[in-house]
């Protein structure tokens, strides 16, 4: 039996205690006011936060080239109809590498896609004033508090929810410089304008917490997954055949002028991906609504069956 030695013991309690300590001191607690989510057949996933490509591609590739993966993303383009103008960009989330891109960085009406890049200013706002998660649900304006408001906008699309918050975001023209400050200078408000590439941006900076700090990240992403019953159609057409992944959208659709849209963050496994899809009828076009939503769920479906 060896001899006990009470410096030794000590050194290594010393030790134990001190790598402890550090283990604790780098732990992440949980959001402390996560939405809860209405819960479908199959509990909605949240998509981790993955961190910023390395290199961002600085031109767009035609997307007839084959890309290095392998997969030929041209083939997509046969899923979009005539009569429609589109703007489309798919990027890998963890390369930067452009997959599919169409119109990329053409204005458009994005519709209600924009209601993410207000949210996010609005956060990023709220931030800088030193308010928490908690103090969402204590503070905000016209007799609704911006926990509501925000869930409001980004959940259930709301107009006059979105309207306050801008209202809000424009004061001491804030929300025009985060939006500079993010590259987003073709998003605009009056009329609502942006392009793809843009779209994009704000899912990425929202996606690897740039923009955002981590507990406001994990919440305007936790809003993004909440369940609804219309998330099946449009881009939401990708789980149909991607039931173990997570896709977290914002659906944008208006009628006068008719515009279909979607953009999200779709995540399989250890690969993720950036999605904005857009059209709109061409001048003297016969296409419907429903023509282009038909093109997006076709196209969502030959996607899925590209990375599966």
């Amino acid at each position: 039996m060896l001899p006990f030695r009470p410096k030794f013991a000590i050194a290594l309690l010393l030790l134990i205690l001190s790598l402890s300590a550090c283990q604790a001191n780098t732990s992440i607690p949980a959001p402390a006011s996560d939405p809860e989510p209405v819960i479908p057949a199959t509990p909605t996933l949240i998509m981790p936060i993955h961190p910023a490509p390395s290199q961002t591609p600085t031109s767009i590739p035609s997307p007839t080239a084959t890309q290095n993966t392998g997969r030929d993303f041209s083939s997509l383009a046969s899923e979009l109809i005539e009569g429609v103008d589109w703007f489309v960009l798919i990027q890998d989330a963890h390369n930067g590498e452009i997959l599919f891109a169409r119109n990329s960085d053409t204005p458009f009406h994005p519709a209600s896609m924009i209601k993410i890049p207000t949210a996010m200013a609005v956060l990023s706002i709220m931030e800088d004033q030193g308010r928490t998660l908690e103090d969402l649900k204590t503070t905000g304006i016209n007799d609704r508090n911006f926990d509501a408001l925000l869930e409001d906008m980004v959940v259930r699309s709301e107009e006059s929810a979105a309207e306050a918050l801008e209202y809000f975001a424009r004061g001491d023209n804030q929300l025009r410089k985060k939006l500079d400050a993010w590259g987003l200078t073709n998003t605009k408000y009056n009329p609502r304008t942006s392009t793809a590439t843009e779209l994009i941006t704000s899912l990425r900076l929202l996606n690897t917490g740039t923009a955002l700090n981590q507990e406001n990240t994990h919440y305007l992403l936790s809003l993004m997954g909440t369940y609804t019953e219309n998330d099946q159609i449009l881009l939401g057409k990708l789980i149909n055949q991607l039931p173990d992944c997570a896709f977290l959208n914002k659906r944008g659709t208006m009628l006068a002028p008719t515009i279909v849209s979607d953009m999200g963050i779709l995540t399989c496994g250890e690969q993720s991906w950036y999605l904005v899809l857009a059209g709109t009828p061409s001048i003297d076009s016969t296409a419907t609504f429903e023509d282009i939503q038909a093109s997006i769920e076709a196209f969502a479906d030959a996607f899925a069956n590209l990375v599966k």
